[in-house]
């Protein structure tokens, strides 16, 4: 049986961005939003995809064909 990641499309951009190399600044603004919206953001997707940091999240999006 297949974990299911409900990752939502705005987490899936995070993730996209994340992947390239972005802060959570960088987002921030590319995103329209504030820092700390995008820091909580980064730490749900992290809890999501039961990842110990963004890295790992990255890693393992990437891997399940999320991003």
């Amino acid at each position: 049986m297949h974990k299911t990641y409900n990752t939502t499309d705005q987490e899936k951009e995070i993730l996209d961005f994340l992947s390239n190399g972005f802060t959570a600044i960088n987002i921030a603004n590319k995103m329209n939003l504030a820092e700390q919206t995008i820091k909580n953001k980064v730490q749900m997707i992290c809890l999501k995809l039961d990842s110990s940091n963004r890295t790992e999240a990255v890693a393992k999006a990437i891997r399940l064909g999320i991003i």
